[in-house]
């Protein structure tokens, strides 16, 4: 059925290019018998002519020769407009045939498209088929899971509430026994925090005891090194003759370990600077300055600040 218009049309430019052939045909037959009547009229003429002018016979001979290539141009030019409307035709069948494959391929496509399509669909059918199919066999393997599982659920439950119910009894005796492991072991603590208070309170004495005598020895030591160390200061002070017995600075005093003076600084002057520089001098020359051997003791001077007044 679909290819009923292409032969029809075919077959219309057929006999149309046929008919044209016939009519052109028809035309140059009737053309022709022409030379040959006038060949017949012209023959006698020239049997005649033998009495004629040569002059007349020749400018006959060559209106014929005329008469014949113009004719003879008339039939070329008509047959070339007949080879030219042949050719047309051709072409013109040509594209039509071509018009009618390309109509034919187009539906041909669509016809494949909509094979496609119906395939697809037939496909698509056929999946939401299984799809269902298997949506309902899951549904039903499902319910027969969440059976077992509700099934499972209850002697687990069961089970476990004899378990809860044991446990509950063990813990029950386990919690009496505790409490009392929990009062014998809080009695004994209790009697041991009361023995290591009283061992503790016997520590903290007697360590009081020994830092008290060891402030007070500290503090002996360090007295007894400043007067140590005084002493020696003014052992190597060299007293100007012409200054006030009365005068008095205050030092600091900078040391190292073993005592070493680093430094002398007089941060109260007495108000005359011989003296001053004096004090700082024997400060200087009585270096190293007698300090405890103990280094908790020493480290009252490393820097120390002391009044200087020899008299």
């Amino acid at each position: 059925m679909n290819n009923l218009p292409k032969y029809t049309l075919s077959f219309i430019l057929a006999l149309s290019l046929h008919l044209a052939i016939i009519g052109l045909f028809a035309l140059n037959t009737t053309d022709k018998p022409h030379p040959v009547i006038k060949k017949q009229l012209i023959e006698p003429d020239i049997i005649k002519a033998s009495v004629l002018d040569e002059n007349l016979v020749t400018e006959k001979a060559l209106e014929l020769k005329q008469a014949q290539a113009a004719k003879q141009l008339l039939q070329q030019k008509q047959q070339a407009a007949l080879n030219r409307q042949i050719q047309q035709q051709k072409l013109r069948l040509q594209r039509a045939e071509q018009e009618a494959r390309k109509q034919a391929a187009k539906r041909q496509e669509i016809a494949r498209k909509e094979q496609q399509k119906l395939q697809a669909l037939k496909q698509k059918i056929a999946l939401e088929k299984q799809k269902q199919q298997q949506i309902k066999q899951q549904r039903l393997a499902e319910e027969k899971q969440r059976l077992l599982a509700k099934q499972r659920q209850k002697e687990a439950e069961r089970i476990a509430a004899a378990k809860r119910k044991a446990e509950t009894e063990k813990r029950e005796q386990e919690r009496i026994a505790a409490a009392k492991q929990q009062q014998i072991a809080e009695e004994r603590r209790r009697r041991e925090r009361a023995e290591q208070l009283k061992i503790a309170a016997a520590q903290k004495a007697a360590a009081d005891k020994i830092r008290a005598e060891n402030a007070r020895m500290a503090a002996q030591a360090a007295a007894d090194a400043q007067a140590l160390i005084k002493r020696k200061i003014e052992q190597n002070w060299n007293q100007p003759s012409t200054l006030s017995a009365k005068l008095a600075c205050t030092i600091r005093v900078d040391l190292i370990p073993g005592g070493d003076v680093m430094q002398v600084v007089v941060v109260k002057s007495s108000g005359n600077q011989i003296f001053d520089a004096s004090a700082e001098r024997a400060v200087y020359k009585a270096s190293p300055l007698p300090v405890p051997t103990d280094p908790q003791v020493f480290k009252q001077f490393r820097r120390f600040t002391f009044v200087f007044a020899p008299n």
